[in-house]
């Protein structure tokens, strides 16, 4: 088993997704499912690099990707079904 794929790693990302998704009311189960998927593939694709970037553990790197992607997933979906908050969310970021 290479440290790509250890316990630690899928310990991380498992820890990650129970804290988003416990905390998250919004989303039904498919988009909950979806957001998992995208959560964990990009934490398999993108942990080894984020290690190299952050110089950080590879769990901790993975648990850090799989936070940022399931987060940008979730708005994603909330942007689909309500684009006023994804209106309301642009004019905050462009305030100077």
């Amino acid at each position: 088993m290479t440290d790509f794929k250890s316990l630690d790693f899928w310990i991380a990302v498992a820890v990650a997704l129970l804290v988003k998704i416990k905390t998250s009311s919004q989303l039904g189960a498919w988009q909950v499912i979806t957001t998992l998927l995208v959560a964990v593939g990009t934490a398999l694709v993108g942990a080894e690099y984020a290690a190299e970037v952050f110089g950080v553990p590879l769990a901790v790197a993975a648990a850090i990707v799989t936070l940022t992607a399931e987060g940008v997933m979730r708005w994603l979906l909330i942007a689909v079904n309500d684009p006023s908050q994804a209106i309301r969310l642009w004019k905050e970021w462009r305030k100077p």
